[in-house]
């Protein structure tokens, strides 16, 4: 038990230039990394349970009390959810390591939500969050030769600071002017 071999670097940062290494065969489309399948697979699922359930996710989420009493199995859908959340976690675990895993899953939401109420939208924004955060990342880390996942943990947190600082609603200042403002007109 005590021979296991944890190399904490890889575990925490993750490398996502390792994900070519581990290769695997599929017909028709040839050699593609396993991470890429494994992934693409989560991918599929997820975005397919979202779409099958988003009516029931969107109530259940804001007012569950007005779901149980349409008959929305609430717990069901809490549980359902979380599972899709692990599934995605444990998955890109191994590829790209567990602070990018919790910065990809978190600050990408967290900055879209700064921006709007809808849920909808919410979707769209936290999803062009985490790809912008991405590529930003990528072309960071390639420019200071550094660790790709952590510029791109990095990446996330200043998109998170520029909707911090810069959304209309939430934004510090937003918050900022209207104070300024309602005092001008008192």
């Amino acid at each position: 038990m005590g021979n296991a071999h944890l190399d904490v670097k890889h575990t925490l940062m993750g490398e996502i230039t390792f994900t070519p290494w581990e290769i695997m065969e599929i017909p028709l489309l040839g050699r593609i990394p396993e991470a890429v399948v494994l992934l693409s697979i989560v991918l599929l699922v997820v975005v397919v349970i979202i779409i099958a359930f988003y009516k029931e996710w969107k109530i259940t989420s804001f007012d569950p009390a007005l779901a149980a009493s349409l008959g929305i199995p609430v717990i069901f859908m809490h549980y359902l959810f979380m599972s899709l959340v692990s599934l995605t976690t444990v998955a890109a675990f191994d590829a790209v390591g567990a602070i990018m895993v919790v910065a990809m899953l978190i600050t990408p939401a967290a900055a879209a939500y700064l921006w709007t109420d809808r849920l909808s939208i919410l979707f769209l924004l936290s999803s062009s969050f985490g790809i912008l955060s991405a590529f930003i990342g990528y072309y960071l880390a390639v420019w200071l030769d550094t660790s790709i996942s952590g510029a791109m943990a990095f990446s996330t947190g200043i998109i998170f600071m520029i909707s911090f600082l810069c959304s209309p609603k939430y934004g510090v200042l937003a918050r900022h002017f209207i104070g300024r403002k309602k005092m001008v007109n008192i």
